[in-house]
């Protein structure tokens, strides 16, 4: 394209016959003068839009199993969301309580996962002994064979389907290793039949408090609630417990912190990447309050009491209020975090998830609290204070001591070797060789340091997400006004083509010489202005691919993660929303055609869908 073009405008309410004058100016010079001011507010309304963006279009539980202001019956409260991948365990009155499987693959049975537990900050940057980021270890205790059959059908089901993913592409060969957590807080009507002998039947309506979490209850009445409901499970459906050697069975109990925990940030269906990197877990195009009952500026509408279960989004995993409702508690007493490990004072119980009260960063996952097992007046309760179970087993059942052993001597003897040293691979995140590193290390003193450097690592590889980040989101700026200028620029250059084919029919005409003198001038003019104005959109096609092009810079998951933050604005108007999402669909399919297929995206695939969208 040259360095200057000529562009005609004609003056406003010019009349007719006159010819418009022509304006010569360099591109950039067009651009500021007769598309970026005149288009001030088509901008404007782009940016605000923008920034109004609701990530609740779609709603959340579905309409199918949305409750009303009915009361509910035991048929629909079950299970609420139902979801592919839900296991059943039977509960008095024809209940069930529904799990979700949570996998940690290992090379053996002494084998375990190391993960980050905590936050660098959960609204109190000065009390970091509370929640500070650490390394804890994680794994199940049944393999797949441990399992009832029809649980292993469906397990190889939701893996043949990509469903159950437990292992990084790169690991070694692995087995899988499972716990089941509850996808629901425990309700009311749900303690109510284990604790209360209380059954109203199938089909009848229960109080509208009978839905919500169970709370106000000590932690001592969660830990018989999860003994009764054992003891009921083996006196009436033993069948249905994962069972090992010698009579030994699977069992109801709290969760632990690292069970509750990696299951609340998403578990094994998340990235390796995004369980490090995020706060909370992955949104996908949604807000906060679309996964949480919460108090604060930023919730949909402060709540003043308990939700039913079941009444947001569920996480990754499957998992509902994980944030918010009911705080839960948990098997492990609190001790606090200290230099990446928990000190060796333990006090009371621990406290995760947070409830309807709190702010937003009393919800996030890594946060903690601790809460005492009695006050002066008794046992301590709270009235937002509930919890969910996992079913889990016992490790060493007499089945497995000879395998034990036998992975027991050879650890040891891998570990005795003198090359037996931990390389780092530079193939692989830096920071999980570190943490390699500190597993393997002995030395206190040393693993201090490393997880030193790891947390400096850490920090300036987040810095250095932002700039890209940064970086990325102009890109895709820079598309969205590329692929809006081609959008209404083709659109004019239509119209002055369909004016230029209503001149020349004139031209058949018997006409005057001087009318036909005027005729042939706004001809001309109008060749010149669709010339020019061809030539504009092919400078913003230019300019859109190169911002395609720019693309290819940035990984995946980060171009991913971009595009989830444009939707999480509360103030997108509506009427931008499905010109918004249509905009950036087409971006996203430029960019997945440009890295996979550069031969193939070119300018007439660019200019038909975006003019076409």
């Amino acid at each position: 394209m040259s360095s200057t073009v000529k562009f005609i405008f004609p003056a406003n309410n010019a009349p007719a016959g006159i010819v418009p004058k022509t304006v010569q100016h360099d591109p950039m010079t067009i651009l500021v003068k007769y598309f970026f001011i005149p288009a001030a507010p088509l901008i404007i309304g782009l940016t605000l839009a923008l920034s109004a963006w609701t990530a609740s279009a779609q709603e959340c539980p579905s309409p199918n199993t949305k409750r009303l202001s009915q009361t509910p019956i035991i048929r629909d409260m079950v299970n609420p969301t139902p979801f592919e991948g839900d296991f059943e365990l039977p509960m008095p009155c024809g209940g069930k309580l529904i799990l979700r499987p949570v996998c940690i693959s290992a090379q053996y049975y002494l084998g375990d996962r190391q993960l980050h537990l905590g936050c660098e900050n959960c609204g109190r940057p000065d009390q970091s002994f509370m929640e500070g980021k650490r390394i804890a270890n994680l794994a199940g205790a049944f393999t797949l064979e441990d399992l009832p059959d029809s649980w292993q059908a469906k397990l190889r089901d939701l893996n043949r389907k990509g469903n159950g993913r437990c292992s990084r592409p790169d690991d070694k060969p692995s087995k899988s290793f499972y716990y089941f957590i509850g996808k629901y807080e425990i309700a009311t009507f749900q303690w109510k039949a284990i604790m209360d002998g209380v059954c109203p039947g199938w089909d009848v309506r229960f109080t509208s408090d009978d839905p919500r979490p169970i709370t106000n209850i000590s932690w001592f009445e969660a830990v018989e609630f999860t003994r009764r409901y054992t003891e009921w499970l083996l006196k009436n459906r033993p069948d249905s417990l994962p069972e090992f050697d010698v009579g030994r069975t699977g069992y109801i109990r709290l969760p632990t912190e690292a069970e509750w925990e990696y299951a609340a940030r998403g578990g094994h269906l998340i990235t390796e990447s995004e369980l490090n990197r995020e706060d909370f877990f992955p949104l996908k195009n949604r807000t906060y309050s679309d996964y949480a009952v919460y108090t604060g500026a930023d919730a949909a509408k402060p709540t003043e009491k308990l939700a039913w279960i079941g009444s947001r989004c569920g996480n990754p995993l499957g998992l509902f209020d994980t944030a918010g409702n009911a705080a839960e508690m948990l098997l492990d007493p609190f001790r606090f975090s200290i230099d990446s490990r928990l000190h060796g004072a333990a006090g009371g119980f621990l406290v995760k998830g947070g409830s309807y009260r709190k702010r937003i960063s009393e919800i996030l996952p890594g946060r903690r609290e601790e809460m005492p097992y009695f006050l002066k007046d008794g046992a301590f309760r709270s009235t937002d204070l509930g919890f969910r179970v996992v079913l889990s087993g016992i490790v060493n059942p007499h089945n497995r001591n000879n395998t034990l052993q036998q992975q027991w001597r050879d650890v040891s003897r891998t570990e005795r070797r003198p090359d037996a040293a931990t390389e780092l691979d530079p193939g692989r995140d830096m920071v999980g060789e570190i943490e390699r590193l500190i597993a393997h290390t002995k030395d206190k003193v040393a693993q201090k340091n490393l997880f030193l450097i790891k947390g400096f690592i850490s920090k300036l590889s987040a810095q250095i997400a932002d700039q890209k980040t940064g970086a990325f989101e102009a890109v895709i700026w820079k598309a969205l006004f590329a692929a809006e200028s081609i959008h209404n620029f083709a659109f004019q250059c239509k119209q002055l083509k369909n004016e230029l084919e209503d001149l020349k029919r004139l031209e058949t005409q018997a006409l005057p010489e001087s009318e036909m003198e005027s005729l042939n001038a706004n001809l001309a003019n109008l060749r010149e202005q669709i010339r020019t104005c061809d030539a504009v959109v092919d400078y913003f096609v230019h300019a859109y691919l190169d911002s395609i092009a720019k693309s290819h810079e940035f990984p995946t998951d980060a171009i991913e993660r971009q595009f989830n933050i444009l939707f999480q604005s509360p103030h997108l108007a509506e009427k931008y929303k499905l010109k918004l999402e249509n905009q950036l669909g087409i971006i996203k399919k430029h960019i997945t055609l440009y890295n996979n297929h550069p031969d193939e995206i070119n300018f007439a695939i660019i200019k038909e869908d975006i003019v076409t969208y």
